[in-house]
């Protein structure tokens, strides 16, 4: 991925830093996939906006949370709080 593509990652820790990391990862949760051939005959899969929420993943610390601990709730997005860079690229 070149430099110019890459989404910062979004987590500030609690002294105020910011991550250096780059999002790597979307998982959207309770997601509806919608699947339908195309005219001409090929498969394509449609993800419907998800029922809950999007986890981001960070290049250099995965889901912020750290071995065996449940995932940072500051990786976690709805649809209307994902960073506008992040969204613009999930349209492409």
């Amino acid at each position: 991925m070149k430099d110019s593509t890459k989404i910062p990652c979004p987590f500030v820790y609690a002294n105020g830093k910011s991550c250096t990391g780059h999002v790597v990862r979307i998982e959207a949760y309770k997601c509806d996939i919608e699947w339908t051939p195309d005219t001409e005959g090929r498969s394509r899969a449609m993800i419907k906006q998800p029922r809950s929420h999007y986890h981001l993943f960070c290049s250099e610390k995965d889901n912020h949370a750290g071995y065996g601990h449940p995932d940072d709730n500051r990786m976690k997005f709805y649809l209307g709080d994902l960073p506008p860079a992040l969204l613009n690229a999930m349209k492409d």
